[in-house]
């Protein structure tokens, strides 16, 4: 009967430890889903059919019952107007995952430093990890006073339509007339 008891409780305490390490992951994600939140600025590294995108707002909303998900809007500005992309995230193990509107832009969030002000790192693909591209932002909602925020010019164009953009006669198309204008990210990738 010792002998029992005896197994039944350290049986008791392993399960413990187990639901305890568990959870600082799940504590963890709920942390960086919690700073994360909110609105950012700077550069995505995105691009458009060559061109590079003056500078990138993003933001992030949690849905439901804590931090660790929920959904955002990704808006990229270019000398000519601004592309919007809409995408849910979720964070698990402290990598955070997007899942855009359009499959090509999926990524992951991974190597990244966040604080009170600034949220930088690299982006991945979502799948392997792999093909890293460097991203700087600020907080908006932190930045901003009464006066702007200085040495960071945003103008927020009209939202751009693809079939109009491209028929200015300095545009350069690399596709063909019946498609869309590619989006892309990390044009310059950091070797793995």
């Amino acid at each position: 009967m010792k002998k029992m008891t005896k197994n039944l409780w350290m049986l008791a305490i392993m399960m413990a430890c187990a639901l305890s390490l568990t959870s600082c992951y799940i504590d963890e994600d709920e942390n960086v889903g919690y700073n994360v939140r909110g609105h950012w600025f700077g550069d995505m590294d995105m691009w458009i059919d060559g061109e590079k995108a003056r500078g990138s707002e993003i933001e992030f909303q949690p849905r439901g019952y804590g931090y660790s998900y929920g959904e955002g809007i990704e808006v990229d500005y270019y000398y000519r107007g601004s592309i919007t992309h809409y995408f849910d995230y979720e964070i698990r193990n402290g990598i955070i995952y997007l899942q855009f509107d359009d499959p090509n832009l999926d990524c992951a969030i991974v190597d990244y430093r966040l604080t009170y002000n600034y949220f930088t790192g690299y982006i991945a693909d979502s799948y392997t990890l792999k093909n890293l591209t460097y991203f700087n932002l600020r907080n908006y909602d932190r930045y901003w006073d009464s006066y702007g925020y200085g040495g960071y010019i945003y103008t927020r164009e009209q939202t751009l339509d693809t079939d109009s953009l491209w028929n200015d006669s300095t545009a350069t198309r690399s596709t063909t007339e019946n498609q869309e204008p590619k989006c892309i990210r990390g044009v310059n990738r950091i070797k793995d």
